[in-house]
This record gives C-alpha cells, sequence and structure tokens, in this order.
C-alpha cells in the first residue's frame, strides 16, 4: 500500500496518540492567540507604544495570521510533522523577543512572527487531520472539536489568569510556558502522521462478549457518581467486545473509545455509538437475523438519554451473543 492510497477510517485515527498529540499541540497554542486577544492593550503599556503603534501591532497580528496560509499549505504538503515544530518556534521567537526587548519596534515585528506562526499551526493542525485519509467524518471531527474549544477556551481561560495577565512580562512567561508544552506534546507523534497505512488493531483475548440485562445497563448508567464511571468502563468493554467478535475499522480501539467518552463525551458520543452500532447491525445481519435496533435510534438516544443507548447497544450484542455459534 503506498502512500498515496492509504485510507485511514475516523475510527483508526482517533485510536492513535497521533491525533491527540496533534490536536493537543494546537490547543497550547490556540490558547496563547486567546491570551493575545485579551492583553493587546497591556502589551502596548508593558512597551511604551502609543495608540497608533498598537493598532498596527494588532493589524500585523491578524494580517501574519492569515499569512500562516502559506505555511500551513507547506506543511500540509510535506506530509510530516518537522514543520510544525519550525512554527511552533517561530512562535516562540516572537514570544523571546517581546519578553526580552519590550521596545515598540520590535514588539510590533514579535507580533508579526506571533501571528505568522499561530497563524500557520491554526491552519495545519484541522486540515493535517481532516486530510489524513479520513474522509467526510474526520472532517467534521476535527473542525467540530476546533470549533468547540474555540468558543470554550476564552470563558475557561481568561477568568483564570484576568489579573495575572494584566503585566505584559506575565502573559509572555505564560505564553512561552504553553508553547513549549504544546511543542511536548508533539514529540512522540510518529513524523509520518496519517500518511503510511494505519497500524494493525489489537484487541486483548479478555474482551470475551458478554450478556448483560438492557434494563441493568440503563439503570447503572443513571446512578449518581458512579454513571460516569460505569459509562466510561462500558464504553471501554463494549469496542473491545464488538472487535472482539467483528473486528471493523471504523469501531475505536477500547482505550480511544474509553478517553473519548470521559474526556468528549458530550460532542463525541452520538458519533461513538452510531459507528459501534453499525459493527454490531453488520454482525447480526451477516448471522441471518433481521430484527436490530437501528443505528439511527441509538445515535438519537445519545443525544438526549444515553442509558437507553448503551441499553440497546447492549440489547444488539446480546443478539449477536445469542445468535453465534457457540
Amino acid at each position: 500500500m503506498t502512500k498515496e492510497n492509504t485510507a485511514w477510517t475516523w475510527a483508526e485515527q482517533v485510536s492513535t496518540y497521533r491525533f491527540w498529540g496533534l490536536f493537543l499541540f494546537f490547543l497550547c497554542f490556540f490558547t496563547i492567540q486567546v491570551l493575545i486577544g485579551h492583553s493587546v492593550m497591556f502589551l502596548g503599556g508593558y512597551a511604551d507604544m502609543d495608540t497608533q503603534q498598537v493598532s498596527v501591532l494588532m493589524a500585523l497580528l491578524s494580517f501574519f495570521g492569515f499569512a500562516g496560509i502559506w505555511l500551513a499549505w507547506f506543511a500540509v504538503r510535506l506530509k510530516n510533522h518537522y514543520l510544525l515544530f519550525l512554527y511552533g518556534g517561530i512562535t516562540c521567537l516572537g514570544l523571546l523577543l517581546g519578553l526580552l526587548f519590550p521596545s515598540p519596534t520590535l514588539l510590533i515585528f514579535a507580533g508579526a512572527l506571533i501571528g505568522l506562526g499561530i497563524g500557520a499551526i491554526w491552519l495545519s493542525i484541522p486540515s493535517i487531520i481532516a486530510g489524513g485519509r479520513g474522509g467526510g467524518e474526520m472532517f467534521v471531527v476535527s473542525y467540530g472539536l476546533v470549533i468547540f474549544f474555540e468558543r470554550m477556551i476564552p470563558y475557561s481561560t481568561l477568568p483564570l489568569f484576568a489579573g495575572f495577565l494584566d503585566n505584559g512580562e506575565n502573559f509572555f512567561i505564560l505564553s512561552l510556558v504553553l508553547a513549549f508544552v504544546g511543542m511536548a506534546f508533539l514529540l512522540p507523534v510518529k513524523p509520518s502522521l496519517f500518511y503510511v497505512p494505519p497500524p494493525e488493531k489489537k484487541v486483548g483475548n479478555h474482551f470475551v462478549p458478554t450478556y448483560r440485562p438492557p434494563w441493568k445497563v440503563a439503570l447503572l448508567c443513571l446512578i449518581p457518581i458512579y454513571n460516569i464511571y460505569y459509562t466510561v468502563y462500558l464504553s471501554y468493554r463494549f469496542h473491545g467486545e464488538v472487535n472482539a467478535i467483528y473486528p471493523s475499522r471504523t469501531t475505536l480501539s477500547p482505550k480511544a473509545a474509553a478517553w473519548c467518552t470521559l474526556l468528549l463525551g458530550i460532542i463525541l458520543l452520538p458519533m461513538i455509538t452510531g459507528s459501534l452500532n453499525s459493527s454490531l447491525v453488520s454482525k447480526i445481519t451477516s448471522l441471518g437475523k433481521s430484527s436490530y435496533h437501528k443505528t439511527w435510534v441509538v445515535i438519537a438516544c445519545s443525544f438526549f438519554i444515553v442509558p437507553v443507548s448503551f441499553a440497546l447497544l447492549q440489547t444488539n450484542l446480546n443478539k449477536c451473543i445469542q445468535a453465534s455459534p457457540s
């Protein structure tokens, strides 16, 4: 299989550290961009800039952020992650200039570097993930997560650092810490990204399909506090058991399913349960059965009544167990 015809499914991408390393790298640098928007006036005072110079700084941040489109294009063309370190380094260089030489001229130059680096990263990461042969579903996942955190980070981050960011020096120190943390997340990512064949999915032999009463599954998902653990554990078990009886490239690995349910369940749960039920339906129909809960019903329940969606998944899993030859 050559690089040009390699096809990753969205489940395979999300099941690898490559996706999460890239995404955490992106979040750190996007947080820097949010901090800039909050601190730009304080930075002007930090460098003794007049109103016109602050306006130039803001304009350059925006212009060079857009100019990152060409750097992002190179990153996608190169098909590895080395240029991402370069773009992170460009951002760090701008931050260091602003921290060490707080003069109006150098701060404006630093703003251009910061805007260029973050603009390139902002465009590169979703494009690499969505363009990594993941198809339309991966496009929705990657850009959906980007938009979600674009809305959430200002509300969750700025109150924590509101007073701290009134000082320009503090802004540069905090941003440098975020930049280095972001590049640390990028270190374990394989340079080839998604442009090589996906790794073979391995499922442990301890995943034995288990018959469970659907009503019990639904009720346990309703117990306060415990339901968080149980939902994550059940997602882990479901994916392991379904992969054991019907291996599919569109089904998440057990560990990836658990992490997605724990960290991003509110966003990805309908996709997770939908792909899992599709695998169950394929197994049921291959066994010659026609009675099962349809995927659209499971997805709808995942939006509004999660315990019911898990009960429906268990019902379909029970059908597979009963229909499978012993």
